[in-house]
């Protein structure tokens, strides 16, 4: 199948603030240089048609030239948009978009703050035919490849089924972040809710994932699945390590493609 990698960058203030520092205790710079080389890692074997596009909320320029030389070295194509101001929500909107319009067969939204392993989208792949096959085509495949901690704090326990995949087992879940793997099919079906999310989060405390993208999920015609454990990992803050990984040696052995 074919399938467009969608990353969405910016090496400012985080909509959640300055006050948290990463568990990595890198720069953002540094985080976004590592997770974007970790996903081209993980592509370079693929023969079927790739893409990586990315979209950046007005980075510095040392930023931008870092993507700038990574996607030059890429051996599938890629493609790059910048824009001129900073703004969370328009970017957020425009990385949906791309989505939605995409061409691809499966696309695969990602923050740029997702740190994969070298098997990561070819386990991703392998594990999204094979759930459309066992479900008989009855309901789509969307798929959050990080198994967060927060899926085992009690007020976000649900049932889960477990079913096993070609290299490990996978969870049925309810809920993403803005980063996962669909179809555009899906994103176009589901609109109302990315766009809700990437219009109001951060100005509305009623806007989050839970009322909205979540909803796609939930729908009826999704079925969501979650990794056990984690293809890639969230360098974000220390509630959000995932403490069965050793994030410190992926970190370490991501090539340097600068």
């Amino acid at each position: 199948m074919s399938l467009e990698i969608i990353i969405k960058t910016c090496d400012g203030e985080s909509i959640h603030g300055k006050n948290q520092e990463r568990f990595c205790n890198a720069d953002k710079k540094t985080i976004i240089t590592k997770c974007i080389s970790s996903i081209m890692n993980a592509t370079m074997g693929r023969k079927e048609k790739t893409k990586i596009t990315v979209i950046d909320d007005y980075s510095s320029e040392d930023c931008l030239n870092n993507i700038q030389k990574l996607l030059e070295s890429y051996p599938h194509e890629a493609q790059f948009y910048t824009r001129d101001a900073r703004d969370y929500n328009e970017a957020t909107l425009q990385y949906f978009e791309l989505a939605k319009e995409s061409e691809y067969s499966l696309v695969y939204c990602v923050e740029d703050d997702y740190l994969h392993f070298p098997y990561a989208l070819a386990e991703m792949e392998d594990f999204y035919n094979l759930a459309f096959k066992n479900l008989n085509g009855t309901k789509d495949i969307a798929l959050h490849p990080f198994d967060d901690p927060d899926n085992y704090i009690f007020r976000n326990m649900t049932p889960a089924n477990i079913v096993q995949g070609k290299m490990r087992h996978w969870r049925t879940n309810w809920y993403t972040t803005c980063t996962f793997m669909t179809t555009p099919g899906v994103i176009n079906r589901h609109w109302e809710h990315f766009e809700n999310f990437a219009n109001g989060y951060g100005k509305n405390p009623k806007v989050s994932e839970n009322t909205t993208i979540n909803n796609a999920w939930n729908s009826g015609d999704v079925q969501l699945f979650t990794p056990l454990p984690s293809l890639a990992l969230h360098m974000q803050f220390e509630a959000n390590r995932d403490k069965m990984l050793d994030w410190k040696r992926l970190w370490d052995n991501v090539p340097n493609f600068l």
